[in-house]
């Protein structure tokens, strides 16, 4: 005769292969998500610094959309990480060089212009 300890007792997260298979695709495009999403935040600030670069006493309406443009896509990646589990934006961002700028303009978003 053989005992099983009760059911209480048994681990909660036995999961079944097709849960395994399932969790493990939502990961990868987790990761794909982020892996684009960086990308395109990337390309902003380099267009943000190209144009720093380029015209250093630029127009502030000329430059306005590209610090914009950079924050929406910084705000895009931190949402994305943090449903990574990824929850520490501070170090990502030093990381990547994000001006202080385009930090405060992470989730700002400006109405488009009348017409």
């Amino acid at each position: 005769m053989s005992v099983r300890p009760p059911k209480a007792f048994a681990p909660k997260s036995q999961a079944t292969p097709f849960e395994e298979a399932l969790n493990h695709e939502i990961l990868g495009e987790m990761a794909g998500t982020h892996g684009r999403l960086l990308q395109v935040l990337v390309k902003r600030l380099a267009a943000l610094a190209a144009f720093d670069d380029r015209s250093p006493a630029a127009g502030r309406d000329q430059r306005e959309p590209l610090v914009a443009a950079a924050g929406e896509a910084l705000w895009h990646i931190v949402v994305q990480r943090e449903l990574m589990g990824l929850r520490r934006p501070k170090p990502f961002m030093d990381e990547y060089g994000v001006p202080a700028e385009v930090r405060l303009r992470m989730g700002i978003r400006t109405r488009p212009p009348e017409r």
